[in-house]
């Protein structure tokens, strides 16, 4: 028995630890092994839940083809995940939430048809068929989709009529992914017929976050070079680890913490001396720009540092541009931006521990950002003849709609027993809520 023969039988039965030899030698031997590996697959696919329970070589077999970019096997990778989702379950697995896209991706023999087809199969597993979609979503990244007609499909399945599946919370993400700012109403239609799993993606601020969110490898929703043995080394059905891995669990308990005392240690204090730069921006002095001047009402509910560490995470409004990117500016005016941060400030959510939390203290924060928010868009509202909250969403509004964050507004003036405050908004409520 040669030496790939030998690696591809060790990698036909399943075993508790990962076969590292025998991935490299296959990987040192790919044009030979291509054929054994296909061959594994068409076999798993023809047993299908008859087989053999130990049975793993297909199961490597689709992370080493992805690898070797085998675009011979799509048409069968396809057919394979287009079973029954149980089925599919029992042949792959973890695979299809963890790394069936990269697969899929790395095999993609130019059959567009039958990558829509399979996602516009309602009897496909719903998780197969997000992975489809993310598919679709990095070749319109690569240039190989249309923008028109990668819209166009992503609104068919917003549209479909489907109950809701985990292919919603997938096209949401795509749609962000790809910066399709035109296409936030489709996210709001998805959030308004409860088609978006609030509790795996986040409200619809989290979604206008990620519309403008840029990160190093953005452009990557599937790896663009895939390795086998990376992705697999470290699953849990491998229960002997070498010696020298540290456990996932400490490390992850280490992260987690780290990222909890980041999140909850208070901003620092900056004495500003009377001769220093101002740090509103002006270029002058302090003496000579913001040391006299009035307190910002906003600084008599948090300060300027807590301010700025809350906003971290609302997208990037300055001067330096990238070209191709899209910012807020693009879309919304000075004015608008600033209510908009402001009810940020309000009602994003703010991780930490919730036994170290001061509820009473995070109310009146909630309450007094409303309120000044309130106050802001009364008085724009009344200066441009707005006559509704309708009127006012579709040419202002941002994060948050006037009718969810008024009506939160209210709720906690009421519950504060601040009625003079609470009917002034009422009446605002019942004046523009039609």
């Amino acid at each position: 028995m040669n030496q790939l023969q030998k690696a591809i039988e060790e990698i036909t039965h399943l075993s508790n630890i990962f076969p590292e030899e025998a991935f490299r030698v296959i990987t040192e031997n790919k044009e030979e092994a291509v054929p054994y590996l296909q061959k594994a697959v068409e076999y798993a696919l023809g047993k299908r839940t008859e087989l053999e329970e130990d049975y793993q070589c297909h199961f490597y077999a689709i992370y080493l083809l992805g690898e070797f970019w085998d675009e011979e096997i799509f048409p069968k990778l396809v057919e394979l995940v287009s079973l029954p989702g149980d089925e599919v379950d029992y042949l792959i697995g973890d695979c299809i939430t963890s790394d069936l896209h990269n697969i899929l991706y790395s095999t993609y023999n130019g059959n567009m048809e039958l990558v829509k087809e399979t996602i516009q199969n309602a009897d496909v597993d719903e998780y197969v068929i997000a992975a489809m979609l993310r598919v679709m979503g990095q070749l319109y990244l690569d240039g190989v989709l249309q923008e028109s007609g990668w819209k166009e499909f992503l609104k068919q399945i917003v549209y479909s009529g489907r109950a809701y599946n985990y292919l919603y919370d997938e096209a949401g993400q795509m749609i962000c992914k790809c910066h399709f700012f035109d296409m936030l109403s489709e996210i709001r239609y998805m959030f308004a017929n409860n088609l978006l799993d609030e509790m795996t993606c986040g409200l619809y601020d989290s979604y206008v976050d990620a519309m403008f969110e840029y990160r190093e490898d953005e452009r990557n929703i599937c790896q663009p070079s895939f390795n086998a043995a990376s992705a697999l080394r470290n699953w849990a059905m491998f229960t002997e680890k070498p010696e020298n891995e540290a456990s996932y669990e400490k490390k992850f308990d280490q992260i987690f913490h780290e990222m909890e005392r980041e999140r909850n240690k208070p901003a620092k204090k900056v004495k500003i001396g009377r001769n220093d730069p101002c740090p509103c921006g002006s270029g002058k002095k302090y003496k000579f720009c913001c040391l006299n001047k009035p307190a910002d009402v906003m600084d008599l509910i948090e300060t300027p540092g807590e301010r700025s560490k809350w906003l971290k995470s609302y997208p990037y409004t300055g001067q330096e541009r990238v070209e191709g990117r899209i910012y807020m500016e693009d879309y919304f005016d000075t004015d608008s931006i600033e209510i908009d941060k402001i009810l940020y400030l309000a009602l994003m959510s703010r991780s930490g521990l919730i036994w170290t939390r001061d509820k009473m203290a995070e109310e009146k924060r909630i309450r007094e950002y409303l309120y000044l928010a309130y106050q802001k868009c009364a008085a724009r509202m009344e200066k441009e003849q707005i006559k509704s909250f309708a009127e006012y969403d579709e040419k202002y509004s941002i994060h948050y709609d006037c009718k969810a964050w008024t009506d939160e507004l209210c709720r906690l003036l009421q519950e504060n027993q601040d009625i003079e405050k609470y009917e002034e908004v009422a009446r605002f409520i019942s004046e523009n809520d039609r």
